[in-house]
């Protein structure tokens, strides 16, 4: 799980990751005037120019759209979809840092199949219901020790470009949708306590019915398209790290 904006990154960049957290959490719907500059400064213990600089970031990130004279709104539509229905806190982090834990994880016992879409799972990769999809389900490992269990569901046209090269070279499948030209640009996830069936504990040496957390998610690609539809159940023991740091911390 990639950590909120630190004290590393510049104010604009925490500044805008905590609006961005806001709107992701259903807090300002899209259409919705943002409060003013001026309210966000003093809000966010910052100067006018450094709000600005946060609008124009998430401006050219599809976030927000400005109407001289009148303000700033919540662009209609988001360009990925906020979390339905609305969630607790949204905690919005960097790509970058999950790539750095990635490099200690790895799946085994990985296994496909193919499956129509739902109609949860055509919403969530804006696919028609009924649309040909391929589910892949691994064991997660960090420093070779089981943490959990891994299921993607990507869109045929994905999967064809996920050749059994593409598999073998990739340590999971965040790693294989890389190598077959669809990078994770972006992510969304929801995380709810779980607990373990049979073939979830049996990958993971755990036993039925003990507790777990689901992380659940839609990754997208750098054009905003839905790749990977994705849960990741993790068992009891393993520890999860967070960093909050208030966006006016200089």
């Amino acid at each position: 799980m990639a950590r909120p904006p630190g004290a590393d990154r510049p104010l604009y960049v925490r500044i805008a990751m905590s609006l961005k957290s806001r709107i992701l959490a259903g807090h300002y719907a899209p259409g919705e005037r943002l409060p003013g500059e001026d309210d966000l400064a003093a809000t966010m213990g910052a100067s006018r120019s450094t709000v600005r600089q946060a609008l124009a970031e998430l401006r050219d990130t599809g976030y927000v759209t400005s109407r001289r004279g009148s303000g700033s709104y919540v662009a209609d539509p988001l360009p990925i979809e906020p979390l339905s229905p609305r969630s607790g806190p949204v905690y919005t982090g960097f790509l970058d840092d999950l790539d750095n834990e990635a490099h200690h994880v790895v799946e085994r016992d990985r296994a496909q199949d193919a499956l129509a879409a739902d109609e949860a799972l055509a919403a969530r990769l804006k696919v028609p219901v009924g649309a040909p999809l391929v589910r892949y389900r691994a064991t997660r490992l960090r420093h070779g020790v089981p943490y959990g269990v891994a299921t993607d569901v990507v869109p045929q046209a994905v999967a064809e470009r996920i050749t059994p090269g593409v598999l073998a070279a990739s340590p999971t499948i965040v790693d294989a949708l890389a190598l077959a030209g669809s990078r994770v640009a972006e992510s969304l996830q929801r995380l709810e306590p779980a607990v373990l069936d049979a073939a979830d504990a049996g990958r993971c040496g755990a036993s039925p019915g003990d507790p777990a957390l689901a992380i659940t998610g839609t990754a997208y690609d750098a054009g905003r398209a839905p790749v990977d539809a994705y849960t990741l159940t993790v068992v009891t023991g393993y520890g999860i790290g967070l960093h909050l740091t208030r966006a006016g911390t200089s």
